[in-house]
C-alpha cells in the first residue's frame, strides 16, 4: 500500500483500502467472498472495514494488543473505537483487549477471546543439562533467558538494569536474550551502551533473531524466563516459555495475569520497576520446589489447529448473525 514513513498516519486506513478493493471485488465476483478478517484495528481493520461495507460482506476484526496504545490517538483512536462499535464481530487474543473492546461498544454476543497457541512440538520440557550441552552453555550457571523483539515497549533496558543488581548476589548468572534488532535501531544501541556502562557484557548477550526450534532449546537451558513488557494482547514468548516448563517473571499487562499465577508457576511485578524484577528473578532462581512438568501440563492453552478451529467457528456464528 502507499506508505510514507511518519506522515499521514492518519490516512493508512484510506491507503490499505485502496490497496486490497480489487483483489476483493474479484473474489465477490467469482462468488469466493463471504466474509473479511482483519488483524489489528489500524490500519488493517479501518481499510478492510471500509472495503467490507463496500462490497456487502461482514467485516471480523482481530485486536492483538497495537490497539489498546493507540484508542487514545485523537484521529486514529476515533477510526478504530468506530471500528469496534461496528465491526460484525470481534476476536480479541486475551481477555484484557475483550474489555476494551467492549468498554468501546463491541456487542458482546459477537466479541469472542480466542488466546494465541503454542507449538508443542517445539515448546516441551525437557532435561536443562541436555540443552545447555546442545547450545554450548555452562552447565552450573544460572540463566535467565527473554524473548521479544529489541523495542522499547519489551522494556529490555528495565531486565538489564534488574540483571545488573542481580549479579550481586549470583556473579556467575548470564542473561540471554532473543529478539530483532532491526525494528527500533536507536534503542538497540541504547541497550549495548547500558550495558557497557554498567560493565556487564561479560554476563549479557543479545542473540538477535533465532529459529523457533532452537529458541525451545535455549527456554529449556534457562532457569527462568523474564520480560518487563509494557504492553501486550496475548505474549507468545511468555507461553512458550511455560510451555517449556520455566517460570516466568512478567508484568502484569494483557493476559499476562491469567496465564503466570504469581508465586505458582512464576511471579509478577510492576511495569518499570527493575528493583522488584531483579528481587523477583532472584527468588525464581533460588527456589528448588518449581516443577517443570507441571508448569507446562497446566497451561490452558491448545495447539494451533485448534485455534484455527475456534476461529472458523466463529466467522460461521458471525455470518449466521449477519
Amino acid at each position: 500500500m502507499f506508505y510514507v514513513p511518519k506522515f499521514f498516519k492518519s490516512l493508512d486506513g484510506i491507503w490499505l483500502y485502496r490497496s486490497v478493493l480489487r483483489q476483493l471485488v474479484n473474489l465477490k465476483k467469482l462468488g469466493k467472498l463471504d466474509l473479511v478478517d482483519a488483524h489489528f484495528g489500524y490500519p488493517e481493520g479501518v481499510g478492510a472495514f471500509i472495503a467490507a461495507r463496500k462490497l456487502g460482506v461482514p467485516l471480523v476484526v482481530t485486536l492483538r494488543g497495537f490497539e489498546a496504545e493507540y484508542i487514545h490517538k485523537p484521529v486514529i483512536g476515533k477510526q478504530i473505537r468506530y471500528l469496534i462499535r461496528n465491526a460484525d464481530g470481534c476476536i480479541c487474543v486475551s481477555h484484557f483487549l475483550r474489555d476494551l473492546a467492549l468498554e468501546y461498544g463491541a456487542v458482546s454476543e459477537k466479541t469472542r477471546v480466542i488466546h494465541n497457541a503454542v507449538d508443542k512440538r517445539l515448546f516441551f520440557p525437557a532435561d536443562q543439562t541436555e540443552a545447555r550441552k546442545k547450545l554450548g552453555l555452562d552447565k552450573t550457571s544460572p540463566i535467565v533467558m527473554s524473548v521479544g523483539h529489541l523495542i522499547l515497549r519489551k522494556r529490555h533496558h528495565v531486565l538489564i538494569a534488574a540483571f545488573s543488581e542481580l549479579l550481586r548476589k549470583h556473579r556467575d548468572a548470564r542473561l540471554l536474550v532473543i529478539g530483532d534488532k532491526t525494528f527500533e535501531p536507536d534503542y538497540t544501541r541504547r541497550l549495548y551502551d547500558q550495558i557497557a556502562i554498567l560493565g556487564i557484557g561479560d554476563s549479557v548477550e543479545l542473540l538477535g533473531n533465532v529459529e523457533a526450534g532452537r529458541i525451545g532449546d535455549y527456554l529449556r537451558a534457562a532457569d527462568v524466563f523474564a520480560l518487563g513488557t509494557q504492553r501486550e494482547g496475548c505474549c507468545n514468548a511468555v507461553l512458550e516459555a511455560l510451555a517449556c516448563g520455566l517460570p516466568v517473571v512478567t508484568t502484569p499487562v494483557g493476559d499476562n495475569t491469567w496465564f503466570v499465577k504469581d508465586g505458582s508457576n512464576g511471579y509478577i511485578v510492576p511495569v518499570d520497576d527493575s528493583a522488584a524484577m531483579a528481587s523477583a528473578v532472584s527468588n525464581a532462581i533460588l527456589r528448588r520446589d518449581w516443577d517443570g512438568e507441571d508448569i507446562s501440563v497446566n497451561l490452558e492453552v491448545g495447539d494451533w489447529d485448534r485455534v484455527a478451529t475456534e476461529v472458523t467457528d466463529f466467522f460461521g456464528t458471525i455470518l449466521r448473525l449477519s
